[in-house]
């Protein structure tokens, strides 16, 4: 009887196409919810919006880009989970200079 392939961490840094602050903001629920079942399976375990600055409290964000640490057996399953992503569809993220880090967690603390 074999085993599944041992998943692993992959720090993904995704920046946004310049502009794409109004197309974020439209298709962020979207997004979220997205998110949501990748996280419960456990594939994505850590994500967030990357800031130009952080906003002084009541103003919007801008943003710059994502950041996802993601679960995965190899390079070509993270960057399919990214591409499914509506900011990908939508034209949010600039995948084309999206960075796929193989990575190893040395603490973790949940939120």
């Amino acid at each position: 009887m074999s085993s599944a392939p041992a998943k692993k961490e992959f720090l993904c840094i995704l920046p946004d196409v310049p502009g794409a602050q109004a197309k974020r903001l439209e298709v962020r629920p979207s997004h979220l919810e997205g998110v949501r079942p990748l996280v419960v399976a456990g594939s994505v375990v850590a994500g967030g919006a990357m800031l130009e600055s952080h906003p002084a409290e009541g103003e919007t964000p801008s943003f710059k880009g994502s950041m996802m640490l993601v679960m995965a057996e190899n390079e070509a399953e993270v960057r399919a989970l990214l591409e499914n992503d509506i900011y990908a569809h939508k034209g949010v993220w600039d995948l084309a200079n999206a960075q796929i880090i193989p990575f190893k967690s040395a603490v973790r603390k949940e939120l």
